[in-house]
Parts: C-alpha cells; structure tokens; sequence
C-alpha cells in the first residue's frame, strides 16, 4: 500500500532552533507580518520527525503523517478551530497583530469554502520546531513550499539556561517533557542521547547539557551538510545577536527570503520584544543579565575540564565560522 496525502500548497514557515536559541522572540515578530497568521506550535507533529530519526517510523509514513498533520493545522487555524485564548502564551490570539481577526473566523462557514478561502488568500502559516534543521530532510520532502528560519545563539548563554532548566537532571521523567524519550538500562533518556547512552549516564549533570549541546550542533551541521543546493536555500540562519541589535536589517533579510515585510503592528511588536535592544532594559526571553564571561566562569566551577573544554570550543566555532549552527 502506497500511502497518500497531498502537501499543503501554503506558504509555510518553520522557525528551528535548539530550545531556548531564541525562536520565541522571532516568532510574534514575524506574525506581525503583512499576509502571516498567527505562530503555531505542535508538539505532536515534532514527535514524527524525531521517530523517523529512531527507526521507529519509516519514511513515506513519515512524510504521511507531516503533511496531514499540517494540512489538518492549516485548516483549524483558518476556521479559528482550537485557537489559543490564554492570554499569557506567545501562541495566543490575544498575542496576534489583529485578534478580531481570529474571533471572526469562528463564525466563518467552513468545509469547502473555508478551504477556497484559504487558497485565494494564501497566507503565510508559521509554526516554530525544536531542532527542525536537525530533521531538515524529511521536513522539506514531506513539505515541498516549506521554508525555514534557523535561530543561531552562543552556546554559553543556551548551555546556561538549560543548566538553570534542569535538563541535564530528571526533566525527561517528566510528562511536561515534550520532546521524544525512551527507557535505556531502567534509565529515560532523550533522544538526544540516542546511539551514545552509556557515556551520557556517565557524566554529572553540567557536563551532561554541555555534551547535549555539542551534540545536537553537531547533528544540525552535519543535516545541513547533506541537503541539496536547494534545499540548502530554504534555509535562513538568523542570529539572535544580529536579530536584537540590528534588528531592521534583519527584517530585510527575513522579508527578502520569506516574501512579506513587516505590517503598521510589526513596530509595536517589536517594542514588546524589546528590539532593538537597550541592554539596560527589562530583556524579554533573556537568560539573565550576566556577561558571558560570568556564565563561564560559573559553568567552569560545576563542570569537568573536559566538558569546559567542549564548551570552549563550541564558543570558538561560534564566533570564527560564517554559519554558526
């Protein structure tokens, strides 16, 4: 049996990241956009990607599941089914540039006029992933008009946070864990560790997330690699630090590479985001207000030399090479 499911024919924007590399704070930015409905996220759907990786989903299922998956995505958000009303989460209607907007569509009839609608509108539908670039293949196979923007942030402040989150401890035990995790020798892991468990249970918890990282770096480096030319073009690799401190050149490049611009609601986002920055503000997302070098030093005193070592050079890639992953 050969499965079946047409891909979405909208303009698709995926914002990747590894967690906490910024993604958050593009993502309201770029819903302000002329023509973009709100962000979405599915957590869901990020699982298919990363069983695909496991062996544990075969490719055309794969491809399969995406595209119903964000077909099925698609069409809720334009009938305003399963809109977000918590008022505090970036997904929210009440975040979006024009939340009547979101409210109108509830009364909107669905069914095949709904989905005329969508055609002749064709408006830009976003959604943020953890580590889309990871799984970059089989994203763009199974999405042909999908595009997708790579947040890039120094790995001391992403080593930092996920520190201070406790994602080198138990948080994988937890059913708030959203990504993939499996039993290993009476032991859960993420699937990050997939392939190297005996030497991740070996280290301490610092050096643990140190190690994760360098991993999952490594691993959307190495995706990248293997991509076509054109697909290698779907991808725009935004810096967080070019992001909040050149932040209308940034747009440019973002409207460049996804086809719209920023909206009369883009400069009062921008304003919620704090961009671009005033380093002596309230910073939205920010890990905390100390210097790189204060960060380092305190990972330096939890850490072995070696996982300090890693984190050295991981710092040293970022700052030398055009594309820092």
């Amino acid at each position: 049996m050969k499965l079946n499911r047409n891909p979405p024919l909208k303009s698709i924007v995926l914002v990747s990241g590894l967690t906490r590399s910024g993604k958050a704070l593009l993502c309201p930015i770029i819903s302000s956009f002329n023509n973009a409905d709100k962000i979405n996220v599915n957590f869901f759907l990020e699982q298919i990607p990363t069983l695909n990786y496991l062996k544990k989903l075969d490719n055309s299922t794969a491809e399969f599941l995406l595209r119903t998956g964000m077909n099925f995505g698609i069409y809720d958000d334009a009938i305003g089914r399963n809109s977000n009303f918590r008022p505090n989460d970036f997904t929210s209607v009440w975040k979006y540039k024009n939340p009547i907007e979101y409210i109108q569509r509830l009364f909107q009839p669905d069914g095949d006029k709904a989905l005329a609608d969508l055609d002749s509108q064709n408006k830009i539908f976003s959604m943020m992933i953890h580590n889309g670039l990871w799984h970059s293949n089989l994203w763009f196979k199974a999405l042909p008009t999908a595009k997708m923007i790579h947040m890039q942030r120094n790995p001391i402040d992403i080593v930092y946070s996920w520190i201070g989150k406790g994602y080198g401890g138990d948080f994988y035990t937890s059913n708030r864990a959203n990504i993939v995790t499996y039993q290993y020798k009476r032991n859960i892991l993420p699937y990050y560790a997939y392939g190297w468990e005996d030497e991740y249970l070996s280290l301490g918890q610092v050096d643990r997330v140190v190690s994760l990282v360098a991993h999952i770096r490594r691993c959307h480096y190495e995706a990248y690699a293997k991509l076509s030319s054109d697909d290698q073009k779907r991808v725009l690799f935004v810096k967080h630090q070019t992001l909040i401190t050149k932040t209308q050149e940034c747009l440019q490049t973002i409207k460049n590479f996804i086809g719209e611009g920023p909206s009369k609601y883009t400069p009062t986002v921008l304003m919620q985001q704090n961009c671009p920055r005033d380093n002596g503000a309230t910073t939205p997302f920010s890990t905390n207000n100390k210097t790189h070098q204060e960060k380092l030093e305190e990972i330096r005193k939890l850490s072995r030399p070696e996982a300090y070592s890693l984190l050295l050079d991981m710092q040293q890639q970022f700052e030398s090479e055009q594309l820092t992953i």
